[in-house]
């Protein structure tokens, strides 16, 4: 395999770029989050987006119940934590789901795990510690035993008007349950966002089919697609249409109206030959297009019709890199999530920098959870054509503008496994 870094001559990047930072910050800033929602079954809620903070309106749980199997005990106050045997006489049975009687001074009932206590009692000694004696109907307890023991108290895990969900959060199984602990059955979820997606380039031929000279198979469809069908989105997809300012026109106007967002990867820089920043231009509004980072400098972002617009680079690595760093929280801030950065950790280089550069990189790395803190090796190859590197790398290290440094320097990795999930 040949490792040598081919190098394009465009680090003198012109003061006009856009940072990384600020490229976010306009982008987020544009967002309206979506007004579409619905309410929907708890079992067909899981991965929604709760669109409104949820309280409880009951106790969990809404009586004193017994934390395990054993008996419920009316003890009186001068047996309390005394040494010796206990004797009590066993004058009910409680099963979860029933009530039990009033339970007189010196008597036991037998309770099972989730039942209510009943009056009278208050302790809750466990079947272990129990001797049945006088053909079962007594029991004898050989150690102290204090008020108030294995019961489970009213409210103990919710209590009305509590705050159990907070709107903008991805439902999982456990908020489903917590959702239906209180009694709820039907959750209001954000509504799904219709994604419209075409791509560029002549050059672009499906898998299936034969490329002739000249052709390469189009990666950058099926990524896009699945990366945003990972977000939740209804993609509407118009495949590979011709490169030409006419073809790229007609398919944006077919989805303006239709969509929440419209995507596309290719045509966004300045070559004869890119069609999509004219075209977006021509329809509609374009706000950004360049910013100072690699890989991904070509990014356009804008308004056509009631759609927003974001551009993605043609090369395959350029395109997924781009999408995590500034579609996905663009996208995720639309459908109302309340948690839209995305995450990173600190990580210890396993590579010098030895070159200066104007530009934010994030590099494809491999991350070794054996150290402390992690540390990261860098793919030999960093060409943003280069897409095996983003199967074998584990995430993106991040290198700060005009940086160098030796093995050794913490840096911040974005986890491949959180931001493609």
């Amino acid at each position: 395999m040949n490792n040598q870094q081919v190098e394009c001559g465009c680090d003198e990047i012109p003061q006009s770029l856009l940072s990384t930072d600020e490229a976010l910050d306009i982008l987020l800033d544009s967002v309206k989050v979506t007004s579409k929602t619905s309410y929907l079954e708890l079992d067909d809620a899981l991965n929604g987006i709760l669109a409104i903070d949820l309280y409880s309106s009951i106790n969990v749980p809404d009586f004193d119940n017994s934390a395990m199997d054993g008996y419920a005990i009316n003890l009186e106050t001068d047996k309390v934590n005394i040494p010796g045997g206990l004797t009590f006489d066993i004058t009910d049975r409680i099963a979860a789901g029933s009530i039990g009687n009033n339970l007189s001074p010196g008597c036991a009932a037998r309770i099972f795990t989730g039942a209510p206590i009943p009056k009278g009692a208050n302790t809750v000694v466990m079947q272990e510690e129990c001797s049945l004696t006088d053909n079962d109907s007594k029991i004898e307890i050989y150690r102290p035993i204090s008020l108030k023991e294995n019961i489970r108290p009213k409210g103990n895990d919710i209590e009305i008007g509590d705050l159990i969900l907070r709107s903008g959060i991805k439902l999982m199984p456990q908020d489903i349950a917590l959702a239906a602990s209180v009694g709820i059955n039907k959750l209001e979820v954000r509504g799904r966002l219709k994604v419209g997606v075409f791509f560029t380039g002549d050059e672009l031929v499906d898998p299936g089919i034969e490329v002739k000279p000249g052709q390469i198979y189009n990666s950058n469809r099926y990524a896009l697609v699945a990366l945003l069908n990972n977000l939740g989105c209804e993609v509407i997809n118009l495949g590979n249409i011709e490169d030409s300012l006419d073809s790229t026109c007609k398919a944006l106007e077919t989805l303006m109206h239709e969509c929440d967002i419209i995507m596309t990867t290719g045509g966004v820089s300045v070559g004869e030959e890119d069609h999509v920043k004219p075209a977006v231009e021509l329809l509609g509004e374009l706000s950004l297009w360049r910013i100072k980072m690699k890989p991904g400098k070509p990014l356009a972002f804008g308004k056509v019709g009631n759609a927003a617009f974001i551009g993605l680079p043609g090369n395959p690595v350029s395109a997924i890199v781009t999408f995590l760093l500034f579609a996905r929280p663009f996208i995720k801030k639309m459908q109302g999530y309340s948690d839209i950065l995305n995450n990173t950790i600190k990580v210890e280089s396993n590579f010098d920098w030895n070159i200066s550069k104007s530009r934010r990189e994030f590099i494809r790395v491999r991350i070794d959870n054996s150290t402390i803190p992690p540390k990261v090796e860098k793919y030999p190859k960093q060409g943003s054509d280069v897409l095996s590197s983003i199967v074998w790398a584990d995430g993106l290290a991040e290198i700060p503008e005009r940086s160098t440094f030796s093995s050794g320097e913490i840096l911040d990795f974005y986890p491949f496994i959180e931001m493609t999930s």
